[in-house]
């Protein structure tokens, strides 16, 4: 293939910089996904003996309880069939491997944590956990 004399050899920078800031867009939404699934307004009970977490499941379900013993994943109030709904949907797409995170106020009842472990059970994971903090 022949060369043209008056043809330039450059890169287009334009649409070089459009993808970096598509990139960047990217990354910035899902930083700001991943901080709105944790509820900061819970206070985790203290624990004498706690692992820390060496590194997150990707499909992991957080479940928070709140002193009031209200129910909320990713900030979004639920109740508890409509935890058991969205335990059912994510069974039967990724199976029962998929673990389950529970993050309790310390000042929860602990009914309200036996009752959604029960729902947990009923639909068929078996990898689940309970946040707390260790203390000093």
């Amino acid at each position: 293939m022949k060369r043209n004399e008056g043809e330039s050899l450059e890169t287009p920078v334009a649409s070089l910089i459009d993808v970096v800031f598509l990139l960047i867009i990217f990354f910035v939404v899902t930083a700001a996904v991943e901080s709105e699934i944790i509820d900061e307004t819970i206070q985790l009970a203290r624990a004498r003996s706690v692992r820390a977490e060496e590194r997150r499941h990707p499909l992991m379900v957080i479940i928070n309880v709140t002193d009031q013993g209200n129910y909320n994943i990713a900030r979004q109030p639920m109740s508890l069939r409509q935890i058991r709904n969205i335990l059912y949907s994510t069974m039967t797409k990724y199976g029962g491997e998929v673990p389950i995170l529970i993050r309790a106020d310390g000042r929860a009842d602990y009914r309200h944590v036996a009752d959604l472990q029960d729902v947990i059970t009923n639909v068929g994971f078996y990898k689940v956990r309970l946040a707390a903090i260790g203390q000093p």
